[in-house]
């Protein structure tokens, strides 16, 4: 029954229903007392107020008569309410087969890890958990959502989002990111992660002696085996395995996120963003202490604390011009700032002894070596920026994009010392190395001898964008493009006397490089284009387009690069159940006035002979991105409908770089062929059963010439002297997947499995004229040869919804088991044999190094995981 107009009056006198208890609810009997009974103001609210409520069963209830002479109150609104929404996700995972952790590749059996497992997640075994809760107003104005993942582990990832709909939008995220090298490295060094990297005890003392090297009176060069000798190599070893401790190494990435959007109105859109990236942990870095690398070297664990902060804010407005068509401005700032913990760190080095009262002496292998290594940090920095876009609709069914930008990128920080060695080997405890040329009576270690104190380094970029396109008929359209990039160098060119090179010796003694003076490369970027698309029919998209890019250079080997490329593309629809699309494209870089020593040779070593200052620069090597070039590009793709359930994609790409233009005078790369072909299957078997696979072939060819003559400095080439090589990579991968509903909307399983190999073949071709001439025999390089497995099975169950609700909960419940396995095996000679330490008696000048040894890519993990998922 419907409440009549008279219901009010017939209820005693009062319109507060206290009288008709029994006829209406209290809450009902609450909402009408409120309810305003102005007719003329209220009768659609009151009859929406109404309609929406339901009384005991009965009808809707139709709004009251107006009663003469009674106060009018105000409406009251409804609340509004909140939905809530979300899910916990709560299990477990553990690895089936124990696979091992930290074994390295150099000690043979035992050869997995788990580094490159987790190189960029965490999946160690344990409980997990992931999450999200959601919540928000029912007519869909505000919404909160959070989500987390992986919660505990290293790579975990939460991120809140608060919105006001059409107005507000507030995202705050942290994550973590891990990079991981390795988990089997070994070092001799004490202070791993901080700026001094120091040995145990007596540790150089032990190596310096053992490596056959005694103080005399001449200094550690007469009194070392120059090279070392297999007996004495064999004692180091034995000290290095012996002094040495497992480490990992790898980098930890916290960053926090915070991004606002603010939309006033449709024609505003306002955001602000700001992030802040710590990292922490170690990386490899190669340490040389002499000023060759037939002297010390080692691998040791870099230290890496630093803090990048990233910000942004911009304000757009979209509105509509004189000519009543849509435009667009924007108008944008961003800024970062990368700030380093420390500038330096210092090494020690493992073979230099201090157990002499006339100075640290250290080994030598005909060249000085220092008794610790002093390794520059990146420097801190910052680039601040400003960017303005329009895009405007234009007469014509034309439309621009504009944009401008300009950067500033700067670099202060306080030059280093060019060393911290004050008592240099064979110069009597003096503070300048032997032959040093520089400040005369200022220390080598003192900031006093450098040129300047910092770089006051500065970098100004300009970037102008334009594009216009037109659409001249339903059929054709076009688009042209301009862009202008300036990378202006501001950083003042320093002139260096002398520096000290490797900690250990004058650098205008060793090789002549001092005195130099340093460069600042400055370029400008001009990019030209046009196409055409041509949509004659339904059957038919054919488009062509021309490109044009120019540098300009300020000391480089060329002053400028001019490139043309054509590119063809087109879409052919004979039917309704085939596509097929191929593009074509080639194009041609030529370099102007290629010529190192007349654009920045001689300016770089200045006062050095003609011949000597070509000798510090091989003008033969190929710069790549210099060089003249041809680049020739293909692509044919095949989407075949064989049935509404079946579809096939073949597809083939073609690529090839030619830089062998000029063989006779240029070295490095010649040719650079790649091409991949596959197909792609996807099955739809049935509503419940669908499969994906997947086959791809990848193939390259590189073509290297080198010359390591004195022939090949500044050619031409005496082919007796030329070895070429061509190395062949292949890549085969297949891949499949099949998703099958065992029971309708209860029990789904996911199944995938990927196989990829690699071949990596390195042949080394010799001459006959360099086989007569050597006694080396020259030997096959062995394949390096890489095996990826990936099987992947998950089952989710869903609970039924009338079991759930018995068990006291509404909402849904889901079980879900996984398992995985995945396989990695890398056999590469290159790195295979790395380890701590290492001698040949063939090979001279290697007796005094020491390796990390970190690098194993291998492993072998089968997981099992299971979980709840509680959703409502």
């Amino acid at each position: 029954m419907k409440l009549r107009s008279g219901f009010l009056t017939s209820c005693a006198t009062s319109i507060l229903l206290i009288g008709c208890g029994a006829l209406a609810p209290p809450a009902f009997a609450q909402t009408v007392s409120n309810w305003a009974v102005d007719t003329t103001a209220n009768t659609a609210a009151n009859a929406q107020i109404y309609d929406s409520m339901s009384w005991a069963g009965h009808e809707p209830l139709a709004a009251p008569a107006p009663v003469p002479g009674m106060p009018v109150k105000a409406v009251a609104p409804l609340p509004i309410g909140w939905w809530f929404h979300g899910f916990f996700e709560l299990g477990g995972r553990g690895f089936t087969n124990n696979p091992q952790d930290g074994g390295s590749m150099w000690q043979g059996g035992g050869r997995s890890s788990l580094a490159k497992f987790n190189e960029y997640s965490d999946n160690s075994p344990g409980a997990f958990g992931n999450f999200w809760l959601a919540t928000g107003t029912r007519d869909g104005l505000y919404e909160i959502d959070a989500w987390g993942k992986n919660v505990g582990y290293d790579d975990q990832r939460f991120i809140v989002d608060l919105s006001k709909a059409g107005e507000h939008y507030l995202t705050f995220g942290w994550d973590q990111t891990p990079h991981t090298y390795s988990d089997g490295a070994t070092t001799l060094y004490n202070g791993v992660g901080s700026n001094h990297l120091t040995l145990p005890a007596g540790v150089a003392n032990t190596l310096f002696g053992d490596s056959g090297c005694v103080f005399t009176a001449a200094g550690p060069s007469a009194g070392c085996s120059n090279p070392i000798t297999a007996a004495n190599a064999a004692k180091v070893r034995a000290d290095i395995l012996n002094f040495s401790h497992p480490i990992g190494l790898g980098i930890q990435r916290d960053t926090a996120a915070v991004d606002y959007r603010y939309t006033p109105t449709d024609a505003w859109d306002v955001r602000v963003n700001y992030s802040n990236m710590r990292r922490t942990g170690t990386q490899i870095d190669g340490v040389v202490f002499a000023n060759s690398t037939s002297g010390v070297v080692v691998q040791a664990p870099k230290p890496v604390a630093d803090t990048t902060q990233n910000y942004g804010a911009s304000a757009e407005y979209a509105g509509t011009s004189p000519w009543s068509q849509k435009y667009n401005v924007k108008v944008a700032y961003a800024g970062s700032t990368y700030t380093d913990d420390s500038s330096s760190y210092l090494v020690d080095n493992p073979f230099c002894s201090n157990a002499t009262t006339q100075g640290d002496q250290c080994a030598r292998n005909g060249a000085a070596s220092s008794q610790s290594a002093l390794m520059s940090l990146p420097p801190s920095n910052q680039a601040n920026a400003g960017s303005a876009t329009i895009g405007a609709d234009l007469p014509w069914k034309s439309r621009y994009m504009g944009t401008a930008s300009y950067t500033v990128m700067t670099q202060n920080d306080q030059f280093l010392p060019f060393t911290n060695v004050t008592a240099f080997a064979n110069n009597g405890g003096a503070n300048v190395p032997t032959g040093w040329k520089g400040i005369p009576g200022v220390a080598a270690s003192s900031l006093a001898a450098l040129p300047a104190q910092s770089l006051n380094g500065q970098i100004n970029t300009l970037m102008v964008n334009n594009v216009l396109t037109t659409q001249w008929s339903s059929d054709v359209k076009t688009k042209l493009s301009y862009r202008y990039y300036d990378y202006d160098n501001q950083t003042p060119e320093l002139h260096f006397l002398d520096w000290v090179q490797s900690d250990a010796t004058a650098a205008s003694t060793q090789s002549l490089h001092a005195p130099v003076n340093t460069l600042t490369m400055s370029y400008t970027k001009q990019n030209a284009g046009a196409d055409v698309n041509w949509r004659p029919n339904r059957e038919w998209n054919l488009g062509a387009a021309f490109a044009f890019e120019r540098y300009d250079f300020t000391r480089s080997s060329a002053t400028a690069t001019n490139e043309s490329t054509a590119k063809f593309f087109v879409d052919y629809k004979p039917a309704a159940w085939v596509t097929v699309r191929g593009t074509a494209s080639y194009g041609m870089r030529r370099a102007d006035n290629y010529n190192y020593l007349q654009n920045y040779g001689l300016f770089q070593w200045p006062g050095l002979p003609l011949g000597t200052a070509a000798a510090l620069f091989q003008s033969t090597y190929r710069q790549f991105y210099l060089d003249d070039r041809d680049r020739g590009t293909a692509k044919l793709s095949v989407d075949i409908a064989l049935s509404p359930t079946v579809t096939v994609t073949p597809f083939v790409g073609f690529r090839e770089d030619a830089y062998n233009l000029n063989a006779s005078f240029e070295q490095g790369l010649d040719n650079n062929k790649m091409w991949n072909a596959g197909v792609e299957l996807a099955y739809v078997v049935s509503p419940s059963t669908n499969i994906l696979l997947s086959y791809v072939n990848e193939h390259q060819l590189q073509r290297l010439t080198m010359d390591n003559s004195a022939d090949g400095v500044n050619g031409p080439f005496n082919q007796a002297n030329v070895w070429k090589t061509t190395v062949d990579d292949t890549v085969n991968t297949y891949m499949i997947a099949i998703n099958h509903n065992v029971i309708p909307s209860k029990f789904d399983v996911r199944t995938s499995f990927t196989a990829s190999s690699a071949v990596d073949h390195q042949p080394w071709n010799t001459t006959p004229a360099q086989a007569a001439a050597t006694s080396v025999t020259f030997s096959q390089f062995p394949d390096v040869k890489t095996l990826f497995l990936r099987a992947d099975v998950t089952g989710i169950y869903t609970f039924d919804q009338e079991t759930v609700r018995r068990l006291g909960w509404n909402g849904t419940v889901r079980a879900k088991i996984r398992y995985a396995w995945e396989r990695n095996s890398v056999a590469d000679w290159q790195n295979d044999m790395m380890a701590p330490y290492m001698f040949s008696p063939s090979i001279t000048g290697v007796g005094y190094q020491t390796w990390m040894a970190y690098d194993n890519p291998n492993y072998n993990v089968q997981m099992v995981s299971g979980s709840i998922v509680v959703g409502w």
